[in-house]
């Protein structure tokens, strides 16, 4: 069956006969229909939330942790900033909305992971209402109240909306920016000013959300421009309110030149790569149309065709979501139910035949502008997370049009279809639940670094009561199966002196004080690490932690050193220290590069001129370069980029074997990374560069960064 309106003239649906069909009562049942399909969307996020999804994320730990130590500070960040407006995230700075929402949770009740979760959980309602209130207000559909419910059995939103990620956030801020903007263009112009508000909280709420924010603001700024016009005063003040909500966004740029590019380089943009703007342009188009594939947003991992036979092969072009990390995703689902798309596109037609009226235009303009944020960088559903909302929009508009032709030609009472339509919904909400729970944890089983960083919880949560009943014991946590490990430590077990973070090849590397004291949580690959380096011994393990799928995840492991440790260590120390020569091209000439072991890129990448690209010491500290010139050479400074770590830097010129100027500097830290210039005072004719770079802080056995060398 077609619902196309040019060829079915039955199923074209005026105005005048939806309003014939919705007599009064129908609306005070929708109302009622509205509060449950909330409760229902409530309900299945705070269900068993810390369960689902499996992973707790340092990048969810850190929006609770960051919320307690701006209160322990007097609500300044670690440089003093009183309310700063963005707080660091494993380096760079793109948080800012979601720790202070964080921030009445922690102080009440705590950090645990079913606050930080149920908070962000609670504020996601803001889209639900703020989308069923547009789907009422101004696009008069009948179905307003099935908005909850839509949205609650949408895969992605169900998954990340259990979750304390940011992209949730700035979602439910953007749903009532759209709705207060609709009120304002129908006439309510001072809803313009909670529109800029809401506006702006979603543009502070998540970095890829200012993009997105920004574009959609400049259309509805071009295409409604005789309107504002028309009402200057109001879009006058409205532009005064901007300015002021714009001002933490300029102290910021003021105080963090860098930033943003510093961001960027992070994230391997191309933006910010050696590359001619019209690449730069084609890469960005790409992106962007990535975003309205309907295989990426409808299609399962895997499709049911791939599940009935396996065997099959299909055009590589229907597996375009394969890209999105497991953990992002529900298997066997696509992002957006596959169910659903046919009443997608039916919204998606009916929308565009009305793009003269002001509320189809913004929710097409809203639909055209979600994908901005991630093409900056690239695909990923967290950035893009925001397309859900128009799309949910769109399938509401679809659905309400099918459910108004059944009344009028099947005669159906709206009172039954619509409390039919509602059991049904909350039915598949609450199956989808059921499914999550029960099945999810096999879903995938990569549990590590590169799946699911599976065990946050389970691990710090045993060690956090081992190291309180055993005060004397130290107990270490690997790093190895999760990022950004130390905001767990903090998260879970901060300020207990005797647990700390701890890797089992530190002590393989360096000698530390070893007993049986110290307790290690390890993984399988530390424990087979342990076996291959043969300087253990008398490793037992006390107790173990498993995985979802049953298989052993975590060991807790008692050892001692075997007796000649001492010596081994002394000959890999040296052996460390031994520099490899290569050959690279640095401004246009080959020289010869002398370095220590890199377990990042290749040596040329700090010679490319590309001050994106770095490299890394595998476990040398001090970086040493000796940089020989096939014939001598005139410079008059020298400067490097390296990172924000405190830093002490020497660059010795050489000729003939003899030392012509050296030059030591120490400098702090740098919240990103920055260039470091050394000006020799006159133009010196030499051979050799000798350069050491030392992290004072860090120890012996480290990793040293260094993005670029470049000289004059």
């Amino acid at each position: 069956m077609s619902f196309n309106d040019n060829h079915h003239p039955s199923l074209q649906i005026t105005d005048e006969q939806v309003h014939k069909v919705e007599p009064e009562n129908e609306k005070c049942l929708a109302v009622g229909l509205f509060i449950l399909s909330l409760a229902v969307y409530l309900l299945t996020r705070l269900i068993r939330l810390p369960d689902f999804p499996i992973f707790f994320f340092t990048d969810e730990a850190i929006q609770s942790q960051h919320a307690a130590d701006l209160l322990a500070n007097g609500f300044r960040d670690p440089q003093g900033f009183f309310l700063p407006t963005f707080f660091e995230n494993g380096g760079p700075y793109n948080l800012s909305l979601s720790v202070y929402a964080q921030v009445i949770p922690t102080l009440l009740f705590g950090k645990s992971v079913w606050v930080t979760r149920a908070t962000s959980a609670v504020l996601s309602l803001f889209t639900p209402i703020f989308l069923g209130l547009i789907l009422r207000d101004h696009v008069k559909n009948r179905l307003w109240w099935t908005a909850p419910l839509l949205l609650a059995i949408t895969p992605a939103w169900f998954l990340h909306s259990r979750t304390a990620f940011e992209t949730v956030l700035m979602a439910s801020m953007f749903a009532p920016f759209l709705y207060c903007y609709l009120s304002y263009r129908q006439g309510k112009l001072n809803r313009l000013y909670p529109a800029l508000i809401f506006g702006a909280l979603a543009f502070y709420a998540y970095s890829p959300g200012q993009m997105i924010v920004v574009l959609t603001g400049l259309c509805l700024l071009v295409a409604d421009a005789r309107y504002h016009l028309k009402h200057r005063k109001t879009a006058l003040l409205g532009m005064v309110l901007l300015g002021l909500l714009a001002f933490p966004y300029l102290r910021f740029t003021l105080t963090h030149k860098n930033e943003l590019l510093y961001h960027l380089s992070l994230l391997n943009s191309y933006w910010v790569k050696n590359i001619p703007p019209t690449e730069k342009l084609a890469a960005f188009t790409i992106r962007y149309l990535k975003g309205f594939n309907p295989f990426y947003w409808f299609y399962p991992r895997p499709s049911i065709l791939e599940r009935l036979a396996p065997n099959i092969t299909l055009p590589t072009w229907l597996f375009s979501n394969q890209f999105d990390l497991d953990r992002h995703t529900m298997k066997a689902y696509g992002h957006i139910l596959w169910g659903t798309f046919p009443f997608f596109i039916i919204g998606l037609v009916h929308t565009i035949k009305r793009f003269k009226d002001p509320a189809h235009r913004v929710l097409l303009f809203a639909l055209l502008a979600a994908p901005s944020g991630a093409a900056i960088v690239d695909w990923g559903i967290t950035r893009g997370l925001v397309f859900i909302l128009p799309a949910a929009l769109l399938i509401a508009i679809g659905f309400d049009k099918v459910y108004t032709w059944i009344i009028l030609q099947w005669h159906i009472k709206p009172q039954i279809l619509g409390s039919l339509t509602f059991l049904l919904l909350a039915l598949s909400s609450f199956w989808m639940l059921s499914d999550a729970l029960v099945n999810s944890p096999t879903w995938y089983t990569d549990y590590g670094l590169s799946g699911m960083q599976y065990g946050a919880q389970q691990v710090f949560t045993r060690a956090v009561e081992i190291a309180r009943f055993q005060p004397d014991t130290k107990v270490l946590v690997s790093s190895t199966w999760a990022n950004g490990t130390d905001v767990f430590l903090r998260f879970f077990g901060d300020g207990i002196p005797n647990l700390e973070m701890g890797n089992i090849n530190a002590y393989g590397l360096s000698y530390k004080p070893l007993d049986a004291h110290t307790l290690f949580i390890m993984t399988e690959e530390d424990l087979a690490w342990i076996a291959e380096s043969g300087k253990f011994t008398d490793v037992r393990i006390e107790e173990t932690l498993p995985y979802p799928d049953g298989s052993t995840g975590f060991y807790f492991v008692r050892l001692a050193y075997v007796p000649n440790i001492k010596e081994i260590l002394a000959v890999e120390r040296e052996a460390r220290q031994t520099l490899r020569s290569e050959d690279v091209v640095w401004h246009g000439e080959n020289v010869q590069v002398a370095y220590p072991e890199l377990d990042i890129n290749e040596i040329q990448a700090a010679f490319d001129g590309d001050p994106t690209s770095l490299i890394r010491t595998f476990e040398a500290n001090p970086l040493k370069l000796i940089v020989t010139f096939s014939e001598m050479k005139p410079i008059n400074s020298v400067t490097l980029r390296i990172g924000g770590t405190p830093t002490q830097i020497t660059v010795s010129a050489v000729s003939g074997g003899n030392q012509r100027q050296k030059i030591t500097r120490q400098v702090g830290s740098s919240p990103t990374a920055r260039d470091i210039s050394f000006t020799f005072g006159t133009t010196l004719s030499i051979d050799q560069l000798e350069i050491e770079i030392l992290n004072p802080h860090d120890g012996e056995i480290a990793h040293v960064h260094l993005w670029e060398v470049s000289f004059e």
